[in-house]
């Protein structure tokens, strides 16, 4: 049996690598630190190349792919460090997709493959942990309506959003589900919040008796409970893709490097010590690769065993790629440390990523967690 990717899978990575390295750089996104942080030029140009509309169905005006197709253009994407919005909006498009009512698919698929719509999710809450247990925000229902309140925190780039997904609980039943709304609606708050990585904004919101109707529920009149479980697995899966793409990126700088920088008269890669830390880092690397694509197959075909998979590389990826860039700086020497150089960001973005969400520890419980259950009904 083939697991390897097609030609058409490769060719799909082997073209967004190309436009990205022309049109992406450390020194533009070094620029991101300035404005509103968005890039409208490169946004316009993933989506001419269908980045969008890879998994919008085709009566959709999309191309009907699946997941597992999108798995190397997110490993690109993590590679020249392009986030939020896109990978967001990628998140939410799966959502919409499965969870999303006839109605809902009719309005918002066709904008979505054509780039035409921006979408940040809303999860974390101040103090909650991670995970949707401990989440607050509630859509309650009264004489004039529906009405939403609640606080969220590190909502990536919400201000460029058209549509923002609110993890709340809907009405007397309090069952979780997702609100879709826009950041202009009146009762919104938004304020900036400082991260590690510059280049990504993340925002608090605040929710304020901010009036929704039943069309704003993903799924419609009927909410559908298991969508923001899924919204955690699809993002989880997304940042495992993102890290090992920014982890072979380090490794790949690292080696150049340790190729032509000359010392006692030969290049360091020449010395022990620099080989077993390439070698370990590539070790590594490849061991998260082969965690995230299970992962993402995981996610493509909604398999029983969903949570592990992508519990299992969101953790391991995020250690491998904190790993690699740390490691990938020593290589470096002082210089690697620098402003000038760069390296930096691939070590800022790795840790926004390894901390979203879920951390490793939290996502080894799930994983736990989901094996003393299996065991249980092998009884």
């Amino acid at each position: 049996m083939d697991f390897d990717f097609s030609d058409q899978q490769y060719l799909f990575r082997e073209t967004f690598h190309g436009f990205l390295e022309q049109n992406h750089d450390l020194k533009k996104h070094a620029a991101l630190l300035e404005g509103d942080g968005f890039d409208a030029d490169l946004w316009w140009g993933l989506a001419d190349l269908g980045l969008f509309s890879m998994l919008v169905p085709e009566q959709f005006g999309g191309l009907g792919l699946s997941f597992v197709d999108m798995a190397l253009v997110l490993e690109e994407l993590g590679m020249e460090l392009v986030g939020a919005p896109a990978s967001e909006t990628i998140v939410a498009t799966d959502l919409i997709v499965r969870h999303g009512s006839e109605k809902q698919q009719a309005r918002l698929l066709p904008l979505l493959a054509a780039g035409k719509l921006r979408v940040a999710t809303a999860i974390a809450e101040p103090k909650s942990g991670f995970g949707d247990l401990n989440i607050q925000a509630q859509a309650a229902s009264n004489s004039n309506g529906w009405r939403l309140n609640g606080h969220k925190i590190m909502v990536p780039h919400a201000v460029m959003a058209d549509l923002i997904m609110v993890a709340a609980r809907i009405g007397p039943s309090q069952e979780l589900g997702l609100v879709m709304l826009e950041p202009q609606r009146k009762g919104v708050v938004l304020r900036e919040q400082s991260t590690l990585d510059p280049a990504c904004r993340f925002y608090a919101m605040t929710l304020d008796s901010v009036a929704v109707d039943v069309e704003d529920f993903l799924g419609g009149a009927v909410p559908q409970p298991t969508s923001l479980a899924r919204l955690l697995d699809v993002s989880s899966a997304v940042a495992a893709l993102q890290l090992t793409g920014i982890a072979g990126k380090v490794l790949d700088i690292a080696v150049a490097y340790a190729a032509q920088r000359v010392q006692f008269g030969k290049p360091i890669g020449s010395f022990q010590a620099i080989k077993h830390k390439c070698a370990d880092m590539a070790v590594a690397i490849d061991a998260a690769r082969s965690a995230a694509y299970y992962g993402a197959w995981a996610i493509a075909e909604d398999a029983v065993d969903r949570v592990k998979a992508v519990s299992m590389a969101k953790s391991f990826c995020g250690d491998t790629a904190r790993q690699v860039c740390n490691e990938g700086i020593q290589i470096h020497g002082g210089m690697g440390f620098t402003w000038e150089l760069g390296l930096h960001w691939y070590l800022r973005r790795a840790k926004v990523l390894e901390f979203s969400h879920g951390d490793a520890a939290f996502h080894r419980e799930r994983v736990m967690a989901a094996t003393l259950a299996e065991l249980q009904r092998q009884e």
